[in-house]
């Protein structure tokens, strides 16, 4: 963090000035994991989790699950730049989204399937047979 000089008040005014611009800037360009509106249901033995990443392309989501949870994680950077005789004008942004979700139920690792389109992620995943497997005797 940078300290503030104090000098007179005006310029320890520009100089908050500054600092504020630059904290309103960074909000702007990340979005913290606990912004990431999701869903989760449960329906014909399966849990549904929607998740909004609106404009974040498939190749930049990265999904992890097992068992007990599922770990969203995806990261966009754009930058546009304009050039004219008079001016230049370049801007960058970046959105960083990473959630954590437990499983309100066990699920099997295997059956977990996704699919994005139009900014919205849906992962289902089946619910693990609560009534035990089947075992071989020798």
């Amino acid at each position: 963090m940078r300290r503030l000089r104090r000098n007179n008040d005006k310029d320890m005014l520009d100089q908050m000035q500054r600092m504020f611009e630059e904290m309103q800037q960074v909000g702007r360009n990340i979005v913290p994991g606990g912004h990431v509106p999701i869903d989760i249901r449960e329906e014909n033995g399966e849990i549904i989790v929607s998740a909004d990443l609106p404009g974040i392309d498939k190749e930049e989501i990265s999904l992890t699950a097992d068992e007990n949870k599922l770990e969203i994680m995806a990261e966009s950077k754009e930058e546009i730049k304009e050039e004219n005789e008079k001016y230049l004008r370049r801007e960058r942004s970046q959105r960083m989204y990473n959630r954590s979700i437990e499983w309100p139920r066990k699920i099997d690792p295997d059956s977990v399937k996704a699919s994005y389109e139009d900014g919205v992620l849906k992962v289902k995943a089946e619910i693990e047979n609560s009534n035990g497997r089947n075992i071989d005797i020798s």
